[in-house]
């Protein structure tokens, strides 16, 4: 049997390429910022266009098998791909030279590391975003990154431009991971400093425990849709596992976050 790699997703994009702005930024993305009479200044246009555009609706992907590719070769285009691949993405790594650490960390150039990034010691050229789902171009040339995110668009992937929210289809917000549990910070990419900030506070918030309850939570809940009860009491079973108590006893070790599910579960089946 042949397996079918999932479609890359659809971006519309504006006449001529690149994604739409918001309509102060002038139709068909055409700049409103005067350089002098009878001209349009496209850098200025950009960081205006950068400043009003609105990313408003978070969403979490499954990149499974999905193919995506990270344009770059340096430390930026490092911590890119390896959460890419992190997340499952089949990820190709793009670039006429790579850091040591970028070899060291995904393989040599050419092959497929055990983070399981593959380099192409190449130039950037069109064609190696065919088929991607998602593009992040991840270079200190301009005009590079802008190719690649204007291909990519045109190849129907989602594209990130790092640190240019203008030319971006999504933001990478920043984020706290434990276990299945994801909590996400993004400022729109105002002010990606105070993202950092944030981040810190949460981390010191939801240590490492939090991935000890998630799993046992999700256990639990598989456990009690099995055995097929009615739906309010599901709901008191679920509404019990999320009580503070629960919480502490996974603090507290392994044992004592099974006893208190089990103790929970039980209290909420009426036993």
């Amino acid at each position: 049997m042949v397996r079918r790699r999932p479609p890359a997703f659809k971006v519309k994009s504006r006449p001529g390429g690149g994604p739409w702005l918001p309509a102060e930024a002038g139709r068909a993305g055409r700049s409103i910022v005067p350089d002098r009479p009878g001209h349009y200044n496209a850098a200025m246009s950009e960081n205006a266009a950068m400043s009003e555009r609105h990313f408003t609706y978070p969403i979490v992907l499954d990149l499974s098998g999905r193919r995506a590719v990270v344009v770059g070769g340096g430390r930026v285009a490092l911590r890119k791909a390896l959460a890419l691949a992190e997340a499952g993405a089949d990820v190709t790594a793009v670039a006429p030279e790579f850091l040591p650490d970028f070899a060291a960390a995904t393989g040599a150039a050419g092959a497929t590391g055990a983070a399981g990034v593959a380099c192409v010691r190449e130039a950037y050229e069109a064609r190696h975003v065919a088929g991607a789902a998602v593009v992040i171009a991840a270079t200190d040339d301009e005009a590079v990154n802008r190719r690649a995110a204007d291909d990519a668009r045109a190849a129907g992937a989602l594209v990130n431009v790092v640190d240019v929210p203008a030319l971006c289809d999504f933001l990478v917000p920043a984020q706290v991971r434990r276990g299945d549990l994801l909590v996400t910070v993004s400022t729109g990419g105002a002010a990606p400093s105070l993202s950092r900030r944030l981040r810190e506070r949460l981390e010191q918030e939801f240590g490492p425990e939090w991935a000890v309850y998630l799993a046992a939570l999700r256990a639990a809940r598989g456990r009690i849709l099995a055995e097929g009860h009615p739906a309010e009491v599901r709901r008191r079973i679920f509404e019990r596992l999320t009580e503070p108590d629960i919480l502490a006893a996974a603090r507290a070790g392994p044992e004592a976050l099974r006893r208190a599910v089990d103790a929970a579960v039980a209290e909420g089946r009426g036993a």
